[in-house]
């Protein structure tokens, strides 16, 4: 066997490289615990660290780094001849490493570790960093519960937008330390969840993060792992929790569990044997945007994923996850049809590991119909098979968005059904469903309006284009509010941010917030949100339609009821009240008790008996909540 050091491996062609692989070197003493990777202080000797890969089917491991040249002979590592690898030397002070592989008898490679917590990365690979001691972060949220998923009001954000910024036509991207200077604003924005974009390490220094490669570690450009722990803490000790978007579903080809084994794919993209244990071919409809798939129906794989939720619930404190694209994640390609979810493999082994860790841990996905898989295997049966707690409501956000949008047909859309329908889905609560108007997936309803669906609408006189996207906006998520499920808002939407979809830095404009226009609007929108968290009938499951010819009238009306105990008088009440047309509309309410009822959005008051009569201008909404008792 050739002794190789890195700078050879960066400097010559694998090709001209002649390997001669030793046999591993198999023990019978076992490691004592039951782990499959990264560093253990202390495991096996006072002062030690033992390094650990699961690596199987390989016949020669070895531990690299700074601290011994990079030389692949000096750190051999041994298995217990099924798949994981270890090695232990005295702490070897701060240092990056890595592995090298043997491939086969012909072929090795460098990797990071993938269980690594911190990354460094360079243009040839990236490398695992180890610090010169542990270093605990010490904690403030000891009395932090979880908030129960009735109480969440979500915020979907991306870090390096959300608190980036340009400096002099510079990119600053923005990173958790940036967030800590937001979590006050989010905080009295009335915000019970912020949900992070994934931030679980990518290539480059800018991303959306749905290129994972390393899911262990945060991404080096937001920040250090304390950062983000900090971030943690401070949302915690304000009343908000912490969910990770994270996708499970494919990974970039950096990804060392990738790198250990022969390529899946050929240079034009034709499929190659597959000897991958954890990555598997997939058709066109389970991986359209690139990277390799994990197969999460390979025991390696559905161990190295619940690794990983048990990891960041441990040692980050968050408070739950949303899987992306978890119709991909659930993926059996050797049983596509399978009209059910495996409790053992996919999404199922995940979120079972997520609640052995944190039994109230906050688990919600994204769940579409894939081609080639069994039309049974349907979102509801997703929170009803699985230990997810809901899904995106993607019905709700496409037929209103088809409305707010006024595209073809739109007045013929079932809108009752969307807003009020999730029984009809097949949910069992209304807490199974997660509504938005707007997400990272769509254009933000202001600019689709402005830019693309404003010619074919007809305004009433007087209303520029600007102030028909406002009214359309808030009319969307005054939706979104009211009804039943768990509400999301998108950064930015709460002050009517109308910057464009792109994956690229697109920082929020928060100057908007000077303008009074702007100002208004958003505190309009603290109002909706407090009254979501102050009226717990806007958090029941009960919702009662009006009868109202939509395809007509357009116009939209439901009382939101939370009953007594044992079916008794309601004790608490709010009427909505929606104009989705273009022409103004008078409209009836009808209240369960006499007195003073206060229109939430403009502040009117109405002393009403028992009928509220209402004229509602174009793409208006109202929402009458009870004050107190005629005298």
């Amino acid at each position: 066997m050739v002794d190789i050091k890195i700078g050879a491996f960066q400097s010559q062609p694998q090709s001209q490289l002649q390997l001669q692989v030793q046999p591993p070197q198999i023990v019978t003493d076992l490691l004592p615990i039951h782990i499959r990777g990264g560093v253990h202080h202390n495991l096996l000797a006072p002062n030690s660290v033992t390094f650990v890969l699961y690596a199987p089917f390989k016949p020669y491991v070895s531990l690299v780094g700074d601290f011994n040249g990079w030389n692949s002979r000096a750190n051999r590592m041994v298995t217990d001849g099924r798949g994981v690898w270890w090695t232990t030397i005295p702490h070897p002070g701060a240092t990056h490493y890595g592995y090298y592989v043997a491939i086969d008898d012909q072929s090795h490679v460098w990797v990071g570790d993938p269980y690594a917590t911190q990354v460094a990365w360079t243009e040839q690979t990236s490398w695992a960093y180890l610090p010169a001691r542990e270093t605990k972060f010490v904690w403030h949220d000891q009395h932090w519960q979880t908030p129960a998923l009735r109480d969440l009001i979500i915020y979907e954000l991306c870090v390096r937008d959300f608190a980036g910024s340009w400096l002099v036509n510079r990119p600053h991207y923005g990173t958790f330390r940036d967030m800590l200077t937001y979590v006050d604003y989010l905080a009295a924005l009335g915000i019970t969840a912020i949900e992070l974009m994934p931030i679980q390490a990518f290539p480059g220094d800018s991303s959306w993060g749905y290129n994972p490669v390393f899911y262990f570690t945060p991404a080096h450009s937001y920040g250090t792992p304390a950062d983000l722990m900090r971030l943690v803490d401070a949302c915690h000790t304000r009343g908000m929790a912490v969910i990770l978007d994270v996708a499970f579903n494919h990974a970039w080809g950096q990804q060392p569990y990738y790198q250990l084994y022969p390529p899946l794919y050929g240079p034009k993209g034709e499929w190659l044997a597959d000897w991958n244990p954890f990555f598997h071919h997939t058709p066109q409809a389970v991986n359209g945007w690139g990277g390799v798939d994990w197969d999460h129906f390979a025991s390696e794989t559905t161990h190295y994923f619940q690794d990983v939720v048990r990891f960041w619930l441990r040692e980050y404190h968050i408070d739950g996850f949303r899987f992306d694209w978890v119709c991909g994640v659930d993926y059996d390609s050797q049983n596509p049809m399978n009209p059910g979810f495996d409790p053992y493999h996919g999404i199922s082994a995940i979120g079972w590991a997520a609640r052995q860790e944190k039994p109230n841990c906050i688990l919600l996905g994204e769940y579409w119909q894939l081609e080639g898989t069994h039309p049974e295997k349907t979102a509801a049966k997703l929170v009803h098979e699985t230990p997810l707690d809901a899904y995106w409501n993607g019905d709700f956000h496409h037929v209103l968005d088809d409305v707010l949008n006024q595209r073809w047909a739109w007045e013929k859309n079932d809108i009752f059904r969307a807003i009020g329908g999730f029984r009809e889905h097949g949910c069992t609560k209304a807490t199974q469903n997660v509504n938005y108007s707007c997400s990272h997936d769509e254009v933000r309803p202001e600019h689709e309006i402005i830019f693309y669906s404003q010619p074919h609408i007809v305004r009433p006189d007087g209303m520029s284009v600007a102030q028909m996207a406002q009214a359309k906006a808030l009319l969307g998520l005054v939706t979104v509010l009211t009804a039943p499920g768990i509400p999301m808002l998108y950064a930015g939407q709460e002050f009517g941010e109308d910057a464009p979809r792109t994956i690229d830095f697109q920082p929020l404009h928060w100057e908007k917030l000077q303008q009074p226009v702007t100002y208004r609007y958003f505190q309009l929108i603290k109002r909706l949100v407090a009254a979501r968290r102050t009226h717990p009938a806007l958090a029941s499951d009960d919702i009662r339609f009006y009868t109202n010819n939509f395809p007509t009238e357009q116009v939209v009306r439901f009382d939101r009821v939370l009953m007594g105990a044992q079916g008794g008088a309601p004790v608490d009440f709010v009427a909505v009240g929606l104009n989705f047309g273009g022409v103004a509309r008078t409209i009836e309410l009808t209240v369960p008790w006499p007195g003073r009822w206060q229109e939430l959005l403009s502040d009117e008051i109405y002393t009403v008996a028992q009928n509220c009569v209402i004229t509602l201008v174009p793409w208006q909404a109202v929402i009458l909540t009870f004050m107190n008792k005629a005298m």
